[in-house]
């Protein structure tokens, strides 16, 4: 391969090359960026030309990035956040929020909710563009190129590089539908799910675990803890919840996800004078930089609507108790 000759690549040879090692290949990333893997696999050979090196091994079985290659992508993908933030910073001169946000949101948390109010922010801003990942896995911010990430945790999280405000605090609550309800022994406080069985949701798959521990605060103020092996343990809340419906086991959700089957009866709400553990979601952003406008304007429009997101499950209870 031939020296370097150092002149100014086309840069969308950057932007193709990032793609095709963050896809994990020519086709996937031709299928993502609706090109051919030819061309792909032409202007990769230009660029490793152009550049004196080999970026990948490629034959039929094998794909492989090689060690510069990898050095190279990592100032593929600055550069193409450079030009993302250079573009927001130029909307940012007209003063209306305008530009293309890229957010991820738990698939449950977007079906049960933010599906219906998203469209009231973009009909507000009409020159924003907004792209939505619906996904249950964690995402990583940076490398993902996303502005911002929702997520569920059913535990407080801390990250240094990143900024995190909250926007909810959910209850959870203990559930079962109505059929298997009536074996759960009634006013005998937490033991009465000794031989009950539950389906739990799971904040992280990396480690399999057989049982799980949930816990509680009595009537008295007394913690209670009740350690359980869950017929079905699953990160998707709807798949939680489609399994409480059908009777496989209890289970602690959101109560405003319970909230529907409560009032029409084919769910029932376990242990009312119990307090759950609670989940808190976040909207997650890199700390680094100042937001660009639009980015800010969802920031602000998602916090507002979250301060009336949520109807307590008593008020649910309350309307049909008479």
């Amino acid at each position: 391969m031939p020296a370097a000759d150092f002149s100014f690549p086309d840069m969308n040879d950057f932007a193709y090359f990032a793609a095709v090692v963050r896809h994990g290949g020519f086709s996937s990333a031709g299928r993502v960026l609706g090109l051919p893997k030819s061309k792909l696999s032409r202007r990769i050979s230009a660029l490793e030309e152009r550049l004196g090196v080999r970026l990948i091994e490629r034959t039929v079985h094998r794909f492989r990035v090689t060690e510069i290659g990898q050095s190279l992508y990592g100032y593929c993908e600055n550069m193409l956040r450079e030009v993302d933030r250079a573009a927001k910073a130029v909307n940012e001169a007209s003063g209306e929020p305008q530009g293309q946000i890229r957010i991820s949101v738990p698939t449950g948390l977007l079906e049960g909710s933010l599906a219906g109010i998203l469209p009231e922010f973009l009909l507000r801003h009409p020159r924003v563009q907004l792209q939505i990942l619906a996904t249950d896995s964690r995402v990583d911010i940076i490398n993902d190129r996303l502005d911002l990430a929702i997520r569920a945790q059913l535990n407080d999280e801390t990250d240094s590089e990143l900024t995190m405000r909250v926007l909810s605090k959910v209850d959870l609550i203990l559930v079962a539908n109505k059929q298997l309800a009536e074996f759960v022994p009634q006013g005998g406080g937490i033991e009465c799910l000794s031989d009950v069985p539950t389906v739990s949701f799971t904040g992280t798959m990396s480690e399999w675990r057989d049982t799980d521990v949930w816990e509680f605060k009595g009537p008295d103020g007394a913690m209670h803890r009740h350690e359980h092996r869950p017929r079905m343990s699953c990160r998707s809340v709807p798949a939680v919840l489609e399994a409480i419906y059908a009777g496989v086991g209890v289970g602690l959700l959101p109560d405003h996800l319970c909230a529907e089957g409560i009032r029409d009866g084919s769910l029932v709400h376990l242990l009312p004078d119990y307090q759950m553990s609670q989940a808190t979601i976040y909207i997650v952003f890199t700390a680094s930089r100042g937001l660009p406008s639009a980015v800010r304007a969802l920031v602000d429009f998602l916090v507002d609507k979250f301060k009336t997101f949520r109807v307590p499950t008593r008020a649910f209870e309350a309307a049909t108790d008479g």
